[in-house]
């Protein structure tokens, strides 16, 4: 086996700079949610000591004094940009799997390929000029080994951004490498592994494989035989199918009477209903949930769950049911900070027994709530999110919706990468 992992470096920040290429050589951030802490940044900023997850607040000052340019999150940006690397990926394989909204595992286990190292500089080099996204590949005979060659690329600038193990003198690499950062060790792990002696990878793939699965079941067994170049982990090719759909978000400021909620807990499921509908699949539940500062003591986060008379994917029942469970668990008196719901009990929509007596009348409303949902997202789709969606989010004031104070736009129609 071989396979290429390809890593999109400082995604978020790089999708940000296809809108500003005058940024380009420039520290550059984006943060989380309510503008709330950084989750992504550019080298330049890396080189200004601004940490990851840090708070925005605490490095204001610092970002002010050297012109950091500062982004909100933009997720409908961050996705049509995945969709069109993963798209170029695609051309260059039969099988893939797209792991994350920024990283994605090729198959290069081609006989015909003589020189897989210039194979990944010819991906590199067509998702610059096409898009204009840098990446990181990484060449090994297992995905783990393959996301640790995707890192030294991304880090070791003599590498040009493609770094393969398949030549290399792989005790002499693993000994260099802390065994935190191999894929699938967490902190707690790293920490019982220093316990007794292991530091590195080189180490923990030299460990006895019954002493591996004493202490860390058979999944460490298998993240050392990766390491020792047996393949364990297979591509997903197709993505599993989901269990459920949430949609969640803090709010901008907090919320305390129960008509906002409502607001912000049917835009939820607007969110939701979308997504569900985009797989091809119905809801036979739905959780609803709202919450307290978990920050400022007395946590108060209750939730309720609604069953459905029979699976949907209609917009209108999701929305009846979540704000008949907002009703039962809302309570005056608090200040919430957060509400979410979660679609559960998936299948797919329009695949449904039908009850002995059920009557013509309930499968033909079923059969037009489908047609009606589908005439609304290609609306939608047409003229732009939130063109039709529910009377109940038109308000205009908002108040608990999250902070976006320094958002972008999105890609135009057209777009095709750099100038």
């Amino acid at each position: 086996m071989r396979f290429a992992l390809c890593d999109c470096n400082n995604f978020f920040v790089s999708c940000e700079r296809l809108l500003r290429p005058d940024l380009a050589g420039k520290p550059v951030i984006v943060l989380s949610c309510n503008d709330g802490c950084v989750i992504s940044r550019s080298n330049e900023a890396k080189a200004l000591g601004i940490p990851m997850a840090e708070p925005f607040f605490k490095i204001r000052a610092l970002a002010e004094a050297h012109d950091v340019a500062v982004f909100s999150t933009n997720f409908a940006l961050y996705h049509e940009v995945s969709r069109r690397v993963m798209a170029v990926l695609s051309r260059y394989t039969d099988r893939m799997e797209t792991y994350s909204v920024d990283e994605a595992f090729l198959d290069l286990s081609i006989a015909s390929l003589a020189n897989p190292v210039e194979y990944a500089r010819g991906i590199r080099r067509t998702l610059l000029e096409e898009i204009g996204i840098p990446v990181s590949i990484g060449i090994a005979s297992t995905k783990t080994l393959a996301k640790l060659a995707a890192e030294r690329g991304k880090k070791d600038p003599e590498t040009g951004g493609v770094f393969s193990l398949e030549e290399l003198d792989l005790d002499a690499f693993l000994e260099k490498v802390p065994v935190g950062d191999v894929w699938g060790i967490g902190r707690r792990c790293t920490e019982s592994l220093s316990r007794f002696g292991i530091r590195t990878a080189r180490q923990f793939r030299d460990a006895k494989d019954d002493w591996l699965r004493r202490h860390f079941s058979i999944r460490g067994v298998h993240t050392a035989w990766e390491l020792r170049g047996i393949s364990c982990i297979r591509l997903v090719e197709e993505d599993p199918a989901q269990k459920s759909i949430q949609a969640s978000r803090s709010f901008g400021t907090p919320v305390t009477d129960l008509e906002n909620l409502k607001e912000a807990v049917a835009g939820h499921v607007v969110s939701a209903g979308e997504r569900l509908r985009s797989q091809g699949l119905a809801a036979r539940a739905l959780q609803v949930y709202i919450s307290t500062s978990r920050f400022r003591g007395n946590l108060f986060a209750p939730a309720v769950t609604m069953k459905m008379d029979a699976p949907t994917s209609s917009n209108l029942v999701l929305v009846k049911a979540a704000l008949e469970g907002l009703e039962r668990i809302y309570a005056p008196g608090h200040a919430f900070t957060k509400a979410g719901v979660t679609l559960l009990e998936l299948g797919p929509d329009g695949v449904t027994q039908q009850g002995l007596f059920d009557e013509e009348e309930v499968r033909l409303k079923r059969k037009k709530d489908r047609a009606l949902m589908a005439a609304v997202d290609e609306v939608n789709r047409a003229l732009g999110e939130g063109t039709l969606q529910p009377a109940l989010l038109f308000s205009r004031d908002r108040e608990w919706e999250p902070k976006h104070e320094k958002l972008s736009e999105g890609l135009e129609e057209g777009f095709e990468g750099p100038m």
